[in-house]
């Protein structure tokens, strides 16, 4: 009989991935499906038709910028859900978009997931 080979199993270390960087990462997938709109004029639109599931507003949102958008929401017929998410410069650097404090996702599965990472 041959000896058996010896297997070697190596364990491999790896840190917790922060929730900010899971939502970073579906966003850009978002984006990528072409699931994400930005900007005033586009997530206005969007609101107005229904058809944004979630709406991530900056936190370093202009207070004006943010007050026109939330009379657009209360005007709306499907009312999306508002949440509150990183600042300008990182999220735009990170879409590859030129800065923007709003973002609207369009596809409700991803618009989930990033609820519940907000949530945690």
């Amino acid at each position: 009989m041959a000896p058996s080979k010896k297997h070697y199993t190596r364990e491999i270390e790896t840190e917790p991935i922060d929730p900010e960087h899971k939502i970073l990462t579906l966003l850009q997938f978002a984006r990528k499906a072409g699931q994400l709109v930005h900007g005033f004029e586009a997530c206005k639109k969007n609101v107005a038709n229904g058809k944004i599931k979630l709406l991530l507003l900056t936190k370093d949102i202009a207070d004006n910028t943010k007050d026109k958008m939330m009379h657009i929401v209360e005007t709306a017929v499907q009312v999306p859900k508002i949440m509150r998410f990183s600042n300008q410069e990182e999220l735009s650097t990170a879409l590859g978009l030129p800065w923007t404090c709003i973002i609207g996702v369009l596809d409700s599965n991803f618009a989930m997931k990033i609820q519940s990472y907000l949530t945690q």
